[in-house]
């Protein structure tokens, strides 16, 4: 029972010496290149529209300049 409870303890000890120590590649984004479409680009692009949206109480009143689809 010793050598068997010794040989699993070595065999775990192996095995997250392996996890830890030897590189392992990303595959899942192996194949995004420069012109990927970044997290920052989305930020940035979620916070270009939030300002371009115009709401509140002047919502009603007239929309913003150089916006004609909008107006009715």
């Amino acid at each position: 029972m010793f050598w068997l409870q010794l040989g699993t303890l070595i065999a775990f000890n192996v095995v997250i010496f392996a996890m830890l120590f030897i590189p392992v590649s990303n595959p899942q984004h192996g194949d995004a290149d420069d012109d990927a479409y970044g997290v920052w680009q989305l930020i940035h692009d979620i916070e270009a529209e939030r300002e371009a949206e115009y709401t509140g109480r002047h919502r009603l009143r007239a929309p913003p300049e150089g916006d004609s689809s909008r107006a009715a």
